[in-house]
């Protein structure tokens, strides 16, 4: 069973899988601020302190501020993180990546996918041995 927490959000959670992935999911239509980003990596400490891959669900985002979109190339950011996968589905939300990839670049490796398998798949070539992934049980703040 895979350890959970919600953001404070309605429907925004992240949650650390079995498999070793942090999972980030974000509800229709929904705006990142600021904010949003600190509750996130208050919510991923508590999860795990380790560097560990993330997949970043934001097929229905309609906005990111622009001190959030920073804050994911911060050094803060990179101690948690040893890849990021972005998963769009909309022409708008792919414009928007490629505009933060471009000048936002986060000093580990980030792409795009437009299918969650292809990014989890992805993401797995940066895990540590799994026999090391500990099997958490559900949390919830």
């Amino acid at each position: 069973m895979s350890q959970e927490s919600y953001m404070g959000y309605p429907g925004a959670r992240i949650w650390l899988e079995e498999d070793g992935i942090v999972r980030i999911k974000y509800p229709d239509n929904f705006h990142i601020t600021m904010d949003v980003m600190e509750s996130i990596f208050e919510q991923h400490l508590q999860l795990t302190t380790e560097k560990r891959p993330i997949l970043a669900d934001c097929e229905s985002v309609a906005s990111v501020d622009y001190d959030a979109q920073q804050f994911v190339s911060t050094d803060k950011a990179a101690a948690l993180t040893t890849a990021l996968a972005v998963v769009v589905k909309s022409a708008f939300t792919r414009a928007m990546g490629k505009m933060f990839m471009m000048f936002h670049k986060p000093p580990y490796p980030t792409r795009m996918f437009h299918h969650k398998e292809d990014a989890l798949e992805w993401l797995k070539t940066f895990l540590a041995d799994e026999a090391d992934v500990p099997k958490k049980q559900l949390y919830k703040s």
